[in-house]
């Protein structure tokens, strides 16, 4: 519910109905304009201008970014290849 009207970002339909057929208000907490500002001041991180070098040695440096970057494209990929079953299954 925090994220509501975050953009982006993959939501798995179960959830989306969940959410559509809350009673209560679901405000909007998340401002396009504020999480703009805040990138723009990543100084850290460039500015938004890292190169790719930098970007794939930041990343092997955050073993927990690792593991779940590929635990996830695992996954992705594993969820493809029923799809494909699924799709040639029916022709």
């Amino acid at each position: 519910r925090a994220l509501a009207g975050s953009d982006r970002m993959t939501i798995p339909p179960p959830l989306l109905q969940r959410l559509a057929d809350a009673p209560d208000a679901l405000p909007q907490r998340l401002q396009a304009k504020d999480a703009a500002t805040k990138c723009a001041e990543a100084a850290e991180w460039g500015g938004g201008r890292m190169s790719e070098a930098e970007f794939r040695f930041r990343l092997n440096q955050d073993g927990c970014a690792t593991d779940k970057m590929a635990e996830g494209i695992r996954a992705f990929v594993a969820e493809t290849d029923k799809l494909q079953a699924a799709i040639q299954s029916r022709f």
